[in-house]
């Protein structure tokens, strides 16, 4: 699964993405982010999900993609604000 966040007129302040990590399961953790985008590509599990928060006024988008094509959520935030992409698979 591939999870991906940018921003608009902006840089990425945090990004927080679920994803299962081997024996240890389900976990949440936060990313080194630097610049306005970001990506990575993990098991998602039953539950992924990618929190994104912007800079200042910047405007935070968020995507979960399976495979090549499948998009399981993508969303854009209002200016300032998180935005948060899950899925229930």
């Amino acid at each position: 699964m591939t999870y991906k966040a940018w921003t608009e007129g902006g840089n990425l302040q945090s990004v927080r993405h679920d994803y299962v990590d081997g024996l240890n399961g389900a976990v949440s953790v936060p990313a080194k982010v630097s610049g306005a985008t970001w990506r990575t590509q993990e098991d998602g599990g039953h539950t992924p999900r990618l929190k994104v928060v912007p800079t200042g006024g910047g405007v935070a988008h968020c995507l979960l993609m399976e495979g090549k094509d499948r998009v399981l959520d993508q969303k854009k935030g209002a200016a300032g604000r998180p935005v948060t992409c899950s899925a229930q698979r």
